[in-house]
């Protein structure tokens, strides 16, 4: 069979007949992204490299959810909040739906921060729930980091590091000729929550450096994210003993 495998394509037939091993869901956002990049910039991102995985191990690629958890930035038009509680129990019905069809490992793949608590909540319940195994990856902040150091002088949300995965993966998207920078000094890598730093944060929807992005960096950085994830996706599966 093709891969990756699309299973939203397949007739009933052929999903009966494939064998099913390995799962990936790719989940994002409708969300304010500045004013040069698009509303569903992160759910882009996470499909595309969703797809790229799903090629290079083939494995089955399930459909992407669109809508996330966005308190932070709903003030901006455009931005669509569902909240975490609602995705925490639609994404822990749809991942009980997959396991429930046979599959050993499901792969999350989130492309939204403001999604990471309710994923790992629901992940966790579904899998002890199914006995599947699900792991939830923030791809932007798990995996190549080492590359995104090197590459990204100001990363940040529709910065530097995300304008340029965009330039790479669909250049057509990007208005280079509104993109503006908004830079903080102070570095918080702590759980906080306040309405008030949100906006000091993200005035325009953007923090870090848009306008010193690149198509360039974004491959680079794309492609190292495509290559590690796949090898953190091979050894889950050495773990648990499914053949790929």
């Amino acid at each position: 069979m093709e891969c990756p495998v699309k299973v939203w394509l397949l007739s009933g037939s052929k999903f009966d007949s494939i064998d099913k091993k390995i799962a990936i869901l790719p989940i994002g956002s409708i969300e304010r992204h500045g004013d040069h990049l698009p509303l569903g910039t992160d759910t882009i991102e996470a499909m595309y490299i969703a797809e790229r995985v799903a090629e290079k191990l083939c494995i089955h690629l399930f459909p992407p959810i669109w809508y996330g958890s966005s308190r932070g930035l709903r003030r901006f038009s455009g931005t669509i909040d569902i909240g975490d509680e609602p995705l925490y129990h639609y994404v822990y019905r749809v991942l009980l739906e997959i396991a429930r069809h046979g599959y050993k490992l499901i792969v999350v793949l989130n492309g939204h921060g403001g999604n990471t608590q309710a994923l790992r909540l629901a992940a966790k319940k579904a899998s002890f729930d199914s006995g599947a195994a699900i792991a939830v990856i923030n791809w932007w902040s798990e995996v190549a980091q080492d590359k995104r150091k090197e590459l990204f002088k100001y990363p940040g949300h529709a910065g530097e590091d995300e304008t340029s995965a965009m330039l790479y993966i669909a250049p057509e998207t990007v208005d280079m000729s509104v993109a503006r920078d908004h830079v903080v000094d102070i570095s918080i890598d702590i759980a906080l929550y306040s309405p008030e730093i949100e906006e000091l944060l993200y005035p325009y929807a953007v923090l870090g450096k848009a306008t010193m992005a690149s198509a360039e960096k974004g491959k680079i950085w794309i492609e190292s994210v495509v290559e590690e994830l796949s090898s953190k996706i091979k050894d889950i599966a050495r773990l648990l003993k499914i053949d790929i």
